[in-house]
């Protein structure tokens, strides 16, 4: 009886402490007795793809327990210890695994390897320093308890000491890989989440909520930009919903490729329909705190107080994170209103507001953004009940009705688009346009741009470029706006008159807009606003950009791509219209023959003059030597190709370049300049005088520096025209500077090799007995060399009769006495390096020029 209830107790106290371990795999108790961090942030426990709790146990001892499941495959769980001086990313960090084939807690830390890439390598556990307490897996479920002391004395740096005031962020990662003995070293998570503020883990047991898009439409509402963006691919998001208390909790987020100062949200009554005010703005600064504004006119904003007790914020933070990343984030929340505060808009019932977001580069002293312009913004189409409406109106779809496509070009509707004939996904940008029985016509523009897409009326008596110009424009600000084109570079912001344009559509979606509208034929009194109707004919402008202005307007904005048709176009009349040369084409062409010229003919024409003169020394080509006669072939060819560049980049500018880039402007007057240099040597060679006279080594210095300053100035301009971001081969800068800069280290590195065996060549060539050189019998009046022509030395020679000494003349021309020895020794090793030049040339210029086909 005795061993039965010893058996008894046994079990009872087993099962006791099963049950208290298990106690620890849920969530009761977050935010009091334990810290909870969890993903997603509002799962319950069986529900969430991983959660972490913490909790004092005593002896300062900390008990960590974690769970993971949904998710495929599941190999382990984990979490991770960062330290609070560092505000993102995934190391360094003190990292405790949990696996489903373990029978203990694993220690791992995460690393930043030589190569920059994340990793994490196995680390020991210190003794007596972590104790397991709970680790198992059924069902696709991992679960495991364990306790850790605070710190240990042993100066591992590594295991990071939790008491007192210091503070990390915890990381909770999953994963469904495993190495062979049980480590999670090198093996990437498959979802991972971190706290947004630092704890301190024996006394903060509440996390603040953060910005996410969990929920959206349902349990709260979003805003993002892109729209289809999920959290860290968005450049900006808000998301809104209500807290127990009756008031709204807001949460903002932004990140940016560079600095970032602000993000905002603000509140436009719903009986405004367009524009940034007035409206009741809060913001998210770099300073981590919330600031509030007021949008007071177009173009500014006014600081505003806070009243007391109607703005709490639970986070706000700035970070930077790998790739020089900027993200600002930022939750509050907001009663619904203020008595008697007619600024501080009631969101309450069914009061409506748009939604205005923006982001800043710049704020002010005081940390508000009063004055200070937004880099971007983005306006909700719809207004909404933002204490009941969490679901975003649908947009509209993405074929505009009717008419949003180029079916009936010709027939039932004008149609101007490019490139020609293009079905309407594949064009770059189309306008139509078609009569309406009311005497209005509709137009449907779509452009693939950032900006906007434009469509202008020029007059019949100009025949040529953009202005005078009648302009409407499409925005990603969801607007349509009108313009005059004042002159070639520019154009004057318009009033829409009243009543004389309609919008019936308008999208911004994966970096496309298009938009539909009507507009009255013409205006009685006003010649600004081009009659369209009866015969009048006028040419079709179109063109696409990537920037707006900050009251949403295009003047001053420099298009990306435009095009005009080649003749006048009733508009009254349905014909397809054609349009110029392709522009783009005309730039690429440009483009491309530049760098045949300089990275190719020039290049390998030098290199040949440079080094290779005492090659091929019995040898003729087409009556020549051998090396003039391919110099002479490469350096025409270079001619020819920058001077038909040369017009065609005037061709495609009709004139000089937007003066308002300074780059753009540089890339020019170098480009001017080069061509000027590569018309004059070749000038100065057909009048070059005859080897051997006294003004031949000055002709020589000229050549070689004409030459030379034309090539490495050619290299610049193409290394300008490259980083000239407002060209119309946009994508062009991201490819190809550093395939030029290692073309210029491939050129330096083999310049240098020719230049240390050519040394070597003439060092072995001074120790030997020098041989005599007989005159040339039938020298060539006409070729350039020297020392090919006549020897350095005769035998009783005078010496005013002999050419200049090789110390007295250019690099570009050297060569030693004893040229046949010169050409016998390497000369093997040379023909190999030169062809080595000559593919690697010959790459490189494919490489580059493709680049330039697809930019």
């Amino acid at each position: 009886m005795d061993s039965r209830r010893a058996v008894c107790a046994v079990f009872v106290l087993y099962l006791a402490a099963s049950l208290q371990l298990t106690s620890c795999q849920d969530l009761t108790g977050c935010g009091g007795s334990k810290g909870c961090y969890r993903h997603p942030s509002d799962c319950t426990g069986d529900n969430c793809i991983a959660f972490v709790t913490w909790e004092n146990v005593g002896d300062g001892r900390t008990r960590f327990s974690m769970r993971a499941s949904q998710t495929e495959n599941l190999a382990w769980v984990a979490v991770g210890l960062r330290p609070e001086s560092v505000p993102a990313g995934m190391v360094p960090a003190d990292v405790y695994v949990c696996t489903k084939d373990g029978t203990g807690v694993e220690r791992s830390e995460n690393i930043l390897t030589d190569a920059g890439r994340w990793n994490s390598v196995a680390r020991y556990i210190p003794d007596n320093s972590v104790t397991t307490e709970l680790l198992s897996y059924a069902d696709n479920v991992i679960s495991c308890v364990f306790t850790r002391i605070a710190s240990i004395a042993t100066g591992d740096a590594t295991f990071y000491d939790i008491s007192g005031d210091n503070a990390y962020y915890l990381l909770l990662a999953v994963g469904n890989g495993i190495n062979a003995d049980g480590t999670i070293n090198s093996t990437y998570h498959a979802a991972r989440r971190e706290t947004p503020i630092a704890l301190k883990l024996q006394s903060d047991f509440v996390v603040p909520p953060e910005p996410e898009l969990l929920g959206c439409g349902t349990t709260r509402g979003c805003f993002r930009q892109p729209p289809t963006c999920e959290g860290d691919d968005c450049t900006a998001f808000l998301t809104w919903e209500n807290t127990a208390d009756g008031q709204t909790q807001f949460a903002l987020r932004a990140s940016l490729n560079g600095s970032l100062s602000w993000v905002a949200f603000g509140l436009r009554p719903a009986a405004t329909t367009e524009g940034m005010s007035p409206a009741d703005v809060y913001a998210c600064t770099r300073n981590s705190e919330v600031k509030r504004s007021e949008n007071v006119s177009p173009y500014d904003s006014a600081a505003r107080v806070i009243p007391a007790n109607t703005v709490t914020p639970s986070l706000a933070v700035y970070y930077t994170i790998p790739n020089f990343v900027t993200v600002i984030e930022c939750v509050f929340t907001r009663k619904a209103s203020l008595a008697g505060d007619a600024t501080f808009y009631d969101i309450s019932g069914d009061n409506a507001y748009y939604l205005l977001m923006a982001i800043g580069l710049d704020i002010n002293a005081d940390g508000t953004i009063a004055g200070k312009i937004h880099s971007q913004r983005w306006p909700a189409a719809n207004a909404l009940k933002l204490q009941s409406e969490f679901a975003l109106p649908t947009p509209p779809p993405a074929t505009p009705k009717p008419g949003g496509d180029l079916v009936g070009c010709g027939e039932t509707k004008g149609c101007f688009s490019q490139p020609t004939g293009c079905s309407g996904s594949n064009c770059q940008a189309y306008v139509t346009w078609q009569g309406l029985q009311d005497g209005q016509v509709r137009f449907v523009m779509m452009g693939q741009a950032q900006g906007w897409v434009a469509f202008g009326l020029r007059r019949s008596n100009i025949n040529n470029g953009m202005s005078p110009a009648d302009v409407y424009a499409c925005t990603s600000d969801r607007e349509v706006k009108r313009s005059e084109n004042v002159s070639p570079l520019n154009s004057e912001a318009r009033v829409i008159p009243a009543d004389t344009l309609t919008l019936e559509t308008i999208q911004f979606e994966n970096n496309a807009i298009t938009c539909t509208f009507t507009r009255q034929p013409f205006l009685q009194g006003d010649d600004t606003f081009y009659n369209i109707s009866g015969d009048n004919a006028y040419y079709v402008l179109m063109a696409i950009g990537a920037s707006i202005n900050a009251d949403g307007t295009i003047g001053g904005n420099r298009h990306t791509d435009r095009w005009s048709t080649t003749e006048t176009q009733k508009l009254t009349e349905f014909g397809a219209a054609t349009g110029e040369p392709d522009p783009v084409g005309l730039a690429k062409a440009h483009a491309s023959l530049m760098m045949i010229a300089w990275i190719g003919f020039a290049s390998i024409g030098i290199t040949l003059a440079r080094f290779f003169k005492p090659l091929w020394p019995d040898s003729k080509l087409l009556g020549q030597k051998v090396w003039f006669t391919i110099h002479r072939a490469c350096m025409v060819s270079c001619l020819l190709c920058f001077c038909a560049a040369f017009i065609l980049i005037f061709v495609y500018k009709r004139g000089f370049v937007d003066t308002g880039n300074a780059v753009t402007v540089a890339h020019a007057i170098c480009g001017i300049i080069v061509t000027c240099l590569g018309i004059a040597n070749p000038i100065m060679a057909i009048f070059r005088p005859h080897p051997g006279t006294p003004k031949r080594p000055i002709f020589n210095w000229a050549h070689w520096s004409v030459g030379t300053l034309a090539h490495l100035l050619g290299l610049v301009t193409v290394f300008l025209g490259i980083g000239y971001q407002t060209s119309l081969l946009s994508g062009l800068a991201s490819y190809s500077f550093f395939i030029m800069l290692a073309f210029v280290i491939f050129h330096v590195v083999m310049w240098v090799l020719f230049e240390v065996m050519g040394r070597m060549a003439e060092s072995k060539v001074a120790v030997k007995p020098a041989l005599p050189q007989q005159p040339d019998t039938d020298p060539n009046p006409d070729e350039p060399g020297r020392s090919n022509d006549m020897p350095l030395k005769t035998a009783g020679g005078d010496s005013n009769q002999q050419l200049a000494n090789t110390d007295t003349e250019p690099p570009a021309d050297e060569e030693g006495e004893n040229l046949s020895q010169i050409t016998d020794e390497g000369a093997a090793a040379k023909m190999i390096l030169l062809c080595i030049y000559v593919v690697g040339v010959v790459a490189f210029l494919i490489c580059l020029v493709v680049f330039v086909g697809l930019a």
